[in-house]
């Protein structure tokens, strides 16, 4: 039993429980820094992560479910017995943020967009699913937003959340860690996919892709698929055409 409930596998079926999936798992992907992948990275089976120093854990996401945001906080135990203080959502994307309310002593932060996305849409998205049991649910945005940038601490070494520009959503935000270069980067990246980006912004992304490309990571947690590298990048750039005159908004 998890001190967040009961620890179920969400990696038995897909965020539709409709198909049976691998188990998710926990990736060391720094120095206290851990990636929880969910195969097969498809629709609502995102990745989320979490950082833990001396007296705390910064996660980053949720997930889409009620079993799949508790099976995620499980394995988070599993890691830590240190509490989640601050829970960061890279965007307002229902799969990444329906499990906050399962955090209620975390410091909600992400991009003022997401909070007002959230709360004008509150868990309509759940209609578009209508096969998937998702359980208890509770709209809990962040309260703490920002608009260009802020920086967090995890021990001595700064995480800095940026918020690029329209993109897969108005209001994607990247958790960067300088010091042992690993992007937490939300859906702005896929492995094996290529992001939707009918809410955000087809130039706005490559925009985006160029700013990642910057940060010479070397170790890329993306909102979708397996952890990779810089490849991650250079793959998204291939996939997102130039697009016309039309879309460049």
């Amino acid at each position: 039993m998890s001190r967040h409930g009961e620890d179920r596998s969400g990696g038995d079926r897909s965020g539709g429980d409709l198909r049976p999936l691998p188990e998710p798992l926990v990736e060391e992907v720094g120095e206290g820094l851990y990636a929880y992948v969910q195969p097969d990275g498809t629709w609502c089976v995102n990745n989320t992560g979490f950082l833990v120093d001396r007296s705390g854990v910064v996660a980053v996401d949720t997930c889409a479910t009620e079993r799949r945001s508790r099976a995620f906080l499980a394995a988070l135990d599993r890691v830590t017995d240190r509490p989640v203080r601050t829970l960061v959502n890279t965007h307002s994307h229902l799969d990444h943020t329906y499990g906050n309310w399962l955090l209620p002593e975390a410091t909600i932060i992400a991009h003022e967009g997401c909070r007002a996305d959230m709360l004008a849409s509150g868990l309509s998205t759940t209609a578009a699913f209508p096969g998937v049991d998702f359980g208890h649910g509770a709209v809990t945005p962040p309260f703490v937003t920002f608009e260009t940038a802020l920086r967090v601490w995890v021990n001595d070494q700064p995480v800095e959340l940026r918020h690029l520009g329209p993109a897969h959503t108005t209001n994607d935000v990247i958790a960067w860690v300088p010091d042992q270069r690993v992007l937490y980067a939300g859906d702005l990246l896929f492995n094996g996919g290529t992001p939707f980006v009918m809410m955000g912004s087809v130039a706005g992304s490559l925009a985006a892709l160029e700013e990642l490309r910057r940060l010479d990571a070397e170790t890329i947690v993306p909102g979708h698929g397996p952890v990779g590298g810089p490849g991650l990048i250079e793959h998204g750039s291939c996939r997102t055409s130039p697009p016309g005159p039309w879309l460049r908004a």
